[in-house]
């Protein structure tokens, strides 16, 4: 299982098309994760969203999951322990704004506490 998260930003969209590219060539399930973070009111259509999101990307086992946490760090590392993931792909760049400041660094954190083995995909735009 190849699993990645996304905030659905420009960003994450880097790490999601390596995951899908990995998942397919390897024939491997891919589960694209999104973490809310206390906008549970929006949880329907975060979920419609992923799932159209995720419809539309390469590979054949693929499927999508919402869940909701304070730190989004530890809702992606239970999520790649709950799911048995053999990979977890993160972009470079977390959260966007303030929130990533004020929680840390997310794929350092991911990498640091993940179960598996963690790719993280260089996702900052070029500065050139």
């Amino acid at each position: 299982l190849v699993m990645v998260a996304t905030d659905r930003s420009e960003t994450a969209e880097r790490a999601v098309r390596f995951a899908a590219e990995m998942a397919s060539r390897y024939e491997a399930e891919l589960l694209v994760l999104r973490v809310l973070v206390g906008r549970n009111g929006a949880r329907t259509e975060a979920v419609r969203d992923l799932e159209e999101y995720v419809g539309g990307l390469e590979g054949e086992r693929k499927r999508s999951a919402v869940v909701s946490g304070d730190d989004p760090a530890d809702a992606i590392v239970e999520a790649a322990r709950r799911e048995r993931a053999d990979v977890l792909v993160v972009g470079s760049v977390g959260m966007s704004g303030r929130r990533e400041f004020l929680l840390r660094n997310v794929p350092n954190r991911v990498s640091h506490n993940a179960p598996c083995t963690v790719v993280i995909v260089q996702t900052q735009r070029d500065a050139s």
